[in-house]
């Protein structure tokens, strides 16, 4: 039932999905007080200084109607083979993650919640390596089973988080990318430090930071997002790996670095990122 309604909502033509999701967005904005606040709040963190009260309300408001049309867009892929997906994405900075890969050591791939991000495992594949991500999966099974099939049937392997450790290792022993999403609150003080992101202390997941000064993993920035009629997806350059020896300093400092990297993705499409996530709910103790 539940990839029948997918299937069926890919069935929508595009621009009439588009006015859809825009009926929708402006709904959910209007009756949804407690996630508009937090959206226009983290917009007014980042943005308060150079964009009037209006012009975030608008941005907040936008942002809705492109989280609102991620279900549309699930949808239609679904019908997607390899020509489709190679026609509608366009690849940007691959040779990063050559250049990452040739050091043989696997690929961390750093990534947030951009554009359509249910495409990360499908627009990742396109490079013709072998890649693998984690996510938490979800509490209704046939959901999760859904949306885990979908992700892997470009050849995307998924590790969920409570066992992603040696599934990671395993990868990166095989010279792979795998790919972490690291833009969320992480509320659990043994996994998390506090950072700094967008001027403000947010905690952040120190795990990234950890597999990499163990394993020695060089660390990709990726992000996807709608780039007119297709899906752009862009590799940054390789984030330089800290390592004085102090672990713990070299964790906060990398984990630190990690963030600006997020933040300099944002911006660059900001109408598309998760921004009703309370980012900085977690607070530190001074």
């Amino acid at each position: 039932m539940i990839r029948l309604f997918f299937l069926l909502l890919g069935l929508i033509p595009e621009r009439q999905a588009v006015r859809m999701a825009h009926a929708i967005g402006g709904l959910w904005y209007r009756r949804d007080a407690r996630h508009r606040q937090v959206a226009i709040d983290n917009m007014t963190l980042v943005f308060g200084r150079e964009k009037s009260r209006q012009e975030i309300e608008r941005l907040s408001r936008q942002a809705f109607d492109h989280i609102a049309l991620v279900p549309f867009e699930m949808g239609r892929s679904l019908r997607w083979g390899w020509q489709e997906i190679k026609a509608r994405f366009r690849l940007y900075g691959v040779y990063h993650l050559a250049a990452a890969q040739k050091k043989g050591k696997g690929v961390l791939v750093l990534t947030c919640h951009m554009g359509n991000w249910e495409f990360l495992p499908t627009s990742m594949g396109i490079t013709g390596f072998q890649i693998s991500a984690v996510y938490r999966p979800l509490d209704f099974k046939p959901m999760d089973r859904f949306i885990q099939e979908m992700r892997e049937r470009f050849g995307c392997r998924m590790y969920p988080t409570k066992k992603a450790v040696k599934g990671i290792l395993q990868e990166l022993s095989e010279g792979n990318a795998v790919g972490l999403l690291s833009d969320q609150n992480a509320p659990k003080p043994h996994q998390s430090v506090f950072v700094d992101m967008f001027g403000k202390k947010a905690s952040a997941n120190n795990g990234i930071a950890q597999l990499a000064l163990s394993t020695g993993a060089p660390v990709i920035p990726y992000f996807v997002a709608r780039d007119g009629r297709f899906v752009r997806g862009e590799f940054g350059p390789e984030i330089p790996l800290v390592n004085t020896g102090d672990f713990e300093a070299d964790v906060q400092t990398n984990t630190q670095n990690f963030s600006y990297a997020i933040e300099k993705m944002i911006l660059k499409f900001p109408e598309q990122w998760f921004w009703v996530h309370n980012r900085w709910k977690t607070r530190p103790p001074e």
